[in-house]
């Protein structure tokens, strides 16, 4: 990404926006008083910036603000042992020190990352759409009955069906808000599930001091800072928890997680824009 130019587009958003504050406040409106979200001419404002870089709205925009806290989490450290080769490789294989991919004679792959992230590869994805979704329903539960997958607090949070991919996400909910660094995905295809990754949170704390969160109307200029959301749209907006996971999350056994705003678009991709300031 280009981040002076990411910057420029940001800052003449801002500027923007700000523009509509002052008029409203022209307009005798006490700043106590004013709710964005009722302001036509700010949303509006906002709609077209986003256009014009051809990102289009296409779902309701939340108007809650939300006082919440930060979260310190937790994250369970996976311990390499027999039993969990076994678990989802399903042969007689030993766990080695300081060795973190195996595989069985299926040709079947298990691999940790940064000692808290699972990828379980069973296979090459079938192709084809998926017509029915109780099958992916079923597939799912049958799944995580058969790997002894604890899922309790998890809950399905958003779900991809295409021609080229078919995936689900459960993440963990803590007062109903999902913790997006808390998941299971699972790829599913005609015949199964192919491929499916973990990472699970095992305490969180809430931190005493709450945030008081930006509108999503007000956080969505901050999409202007990245080059690969031109010529999509928005299909859902929502308040949930989020960790940067940068070059030193592999070192990261307990981390905050802030509220954040995520984005989902209508290719399945996924941004995260900061509730605060």
């Amino acid at each position: 990404m280009d981040w002076n130019k990411a910057n420029t587009i940001l800052i003449i958003a801002f500027i923007v926006i700000n523009i509509s504050l002052v008029i409203a406040s022209f307009n005798n409106i006490p700043s106590e008083d004013y709710d964005v979200m009722s302001d036509d001419y700010f949303i509006n404002n906002v709609e077209n910036i986003l256009k014009n870089n051809n990102i289009i709205i296409n779902c309701e925009i939340p108007d809650d603000t939300y006082v919440l806290p930060v979260l310190d989490i937790e994250y369970n450290m996976i311990n390499v042992n027999d039993d969990l080769l076994q678990n989802y490789l399903g042969e007689n294989i030993k766990a080695i020190e300081d060795v973190f991919i195996y595989n069985n004679s299926k040709g079947e792959t298990l691999e940790i990352i940064d000692g808290k992230k699972i990828i379980y590869t069973i296979r090459n994805k079938v192709p084809g759409k998926i017509q029915k979704e109780e099958f992916i329903n079923d597939t799912i539960s049958n799944f995580i009955k058969e790997k002894n997958i604890n899922s309790d607090d998890f809950e399905e949070t958003y779900r991809y069906i295409s021609e080229d991919v078919n995936y689900v996400v459960y993440n963990q909910i803590h007062n109903d808000y999902s913790i997006e660094n808390s998941y299971m995905y699972f790829f599913v295809d005609n015949k199964g599930i192919y491929n499916f990754e973990m990472q699970k949170a095992i305490l969180i704390n809430e931190i005493k001091d709450k945030i008081r969160t930006l509108p999503a109307i007000e956080a969505l200029p901050r999409l202007l800072t990245y080059d690969d959301v031109k010529d999509k749209e928005i299909i859902n907006i929502e308040m949930t928890y989020y960790s940067l996971e940068d070059e030193n999350w592999k070192y990261i056994t307990r981390i905050n997680s802030d509220p954040t705003w995520k984005v989902n678009f209508n290719d399945g991709s996924i941004k995260y824009l900061s509730s605060f300031d």
